[in-house]
């Protein structure tokens, strides 16, 4: 992680958007309210970010960049199973299935701004480096010996990105509607990556 994100100020930064979000949402929340919960002056927010948006677009890398984090130190810590490397994985994906949850909310606002043009770059480059951490989990695991060789990292990279799409997707539209628990998603998540 870039020092700048660990900066105490745009740390900051980061909370007080993400409590405004969720208190007010994503649309109703604005520059002027970060800035007055935050503390931080306009040109001190436009010195990590040029916009809203892009602060938007910072959080949900932030969250995953985390979860990816969280893996790579169970792996390092002896997890050459995969269960416990699966685990943190998933412990790290429960939020999607939450509504409320705010990268959900962010995901949402994002995708109903995507015809412009620096929005829908942001989407692009968070979706390929989506899948292309995924690929670098399930290559660990190949390395290690817990997932078959004959698996195609990239494919299966990209099905689990589809799965989690869909879970966000469903938290907005049928929050209450029945669907796949998070045990449930782990399960299709070992199976896969255990059979090959």
């Amino acid at each position: 992680m870039s020092s700048i994100h660990q900066n105490p100020s745009f740390q900051l930064l980061l909370t007080a958007t993400e409590e405004l979000i969720l208190e007010k949402g994503c649309q109703q929340t604005t520059l002027q309210d970060i800035m007055k919960r935050s503390g931080l002056s306009k040109g001190a927010i436009y010195h990590y970010v040029k916009s809203k948006d892009e602060l938007l677009g910072l959080l949900l890398q932030r969250r995953f960049a985390a979860i990816s984090q969280r893996f790579y130190q169970t792996v390092k810590e002896g997890g050459s199973e995969l269960t416990g490397a699966l685990g943190s994985i998933s412990q790290g994906l429960r939020h999607i299935h939450n509504p409320r949850d705010v990268t959900n909310l962010i995901l949402i606002y994002l995708l109903s701004k995507r015809e412009d043009p620096v929005i829908g770059e942001m989407l692009a480059k968070l979706h390929e480096e989506s899948i292309q951490t995924s690929k670098e989990w399930i290559e660990v695991g190949q390395r290690a010996g817990v997932i078959p060789a004959t698996l195609d990292a990239e494919k299966v990279a990209i099905f689990f990105t589809m799965i989690t799409y869909g879970i966000r997707m469903k938290t907005q539209i049928a929050p209450n509607a029945s669907g796949l628990t998070v045990d449930e998603v782990h399960q299709i998540m070992y199976q896969t990556l255990t059979n090959g």
